[in-house]
């Protein structure tokens, strides 16, 4: 089988590798397809994202689907178990000793292992960390399951968005364009910002109430701050997700645009220096900033149901594919920012 590995900054090998045998409590993955996110890409120029080790070669790829081709031992026969079935897997391995665990918050565990295997043929996965994928889903879509599981994780459970209440995003990147539908489907009005036009087209296609197109990355843009403003009557937005990473500005500009008792999520967490923040208006305003990290198997289940219903819509997200077999080709591409959600899917499925 091919094996695709970041042998170094900038660099991906493919090498051949035999098709591993499924061990006890674990089954055999065929990949059908893995998107590439902000994290990879932070990963494939050197930078080494918070809670990753990265040992060269190195395997990357956690947002994927596939076909069960092999079970192990011990595995259940179950839906979703049996060869032939259409799976997500959950890359994380959760200690289920430490306390976070025992209290059910997998994704805080302080002692959590992974599995990445998106960029390969095949991948081995413990049985307890595949989700079915429900019928009428494809396999791209279903592909999505892991950074619209973290969205659920935020959106959906770490904040309460107010019914017939303003949802502001600023990125309308993949995760902006998620957030949007869910909290479109929540009932709020929903505002998408973002510097490029090209991609608030597709969040305005999606559903997005309003769209406006930001002048600046470097400082709070008041062109945003003015038209949030006018949106609201002056109030400010009940909900601002910050889904663009990477500027301290960002942030600023979240809290400034928030209405009194409104809900910052602070979702795109990639900064490489320390963000100075504000805290006046949040003590004045009543102001909730609130971080959200990774997300859960269960997480994972929900989002899927999501693509079932068509609550989220996922395939405009989709700009572009790649084979295997150009995986460098792709994060190259992906790194231009052009496109919106890169995949590297097998054309064999």
């Amino acid at each position: 089988m091919k094996r695709v590995l970041l042998h170094e900054p900038f660099k991906f090998v493919i090498e051949e590798h035999e098709v591993p045998e499924p061990g006890a409590g674990e089954v055999l993955v065929n990949v059908a397809a893995c998107g590439i996110c902000g994290t990879d890409l932070n990963a494939f120029t050197g930078n080494n994202p918070s809670g990753w080790h990265i040992v060269y070669p190195f395997q990357m790829g956690h947002e994927l689907s596939g076909i069960v081709t092999a079970v192990g031992p011990d595995v259940p026969d179950a839906p979703g178990l049996r060869v032939g079935d259409r799976v997500v897997p959950d890359g994380r391995l959760p200690c289920r000793r430490c306390h976070y665990c025992r209290h059910g918050l997998f994704n805080l565990c302080t002692d959590q292992g992974y599995v990445a295997g998106g960029f390969s043929e095949y991948a081995v996965y413990p049985y307890r960390n595949l989700v079915s994928v429900p019928e009428g889903v494809s396999l791209e879509h279903a592909a999505f399951g892991e950074p619209l599981g973290c969205v659920v994780n935020g959106n959906g459970h770490i904040i309460d968005p107010p019914l017939g209440g303003v949802g502001v995003v600023i990125g309308t990147g993949p995760i902006g364009m998620l957030h949007l539908q869910v909290l479109k489907n929540r009932g709020l009005m929903t505002v998408g910002v973002d510097l490029r036009e090209r991609r608030l087209k597709v969040a305005k296609d999606l559903g997005a109430d309003v769209t406006i197109q930001a002048e600046t990355h470097h400082e709070v843009d008041q062109n945003v701050v003015d038209r949030v403003m006018e949106i609201t009557d002056g109030r400010g937005a009940e909900v601002v997700v910050s889904a663009a990473g990477n500027d301290t500005a960002v942030l600023d500009e979240a809290i400034t645009i928030a209405a009194k008792r409104g809900q910052i999520l602070y979702f795109a967490a990639t900064l490489s220096d320390p963000a100075t923040v504000n805290l006046e208006p949040i003590h004045y305003r009543e102001l909730r900033l609130v971080g959200s990290h990774d997300s859960t198997t269960a997480r994972y289940e929900a989002a899927l149901a999501l693509l079932k219903t068509g609550a989220v819509d996922v395939e405009p997200l989709i700009s572009h594919r790649f084979p295997l077999e150009k995986t460098q080709e792709a994060f190259e591409f992906a790194k231009t920012r052009q496109g919106i959600k890169v995949m590297v899917v097998n054309e064999n499925l």
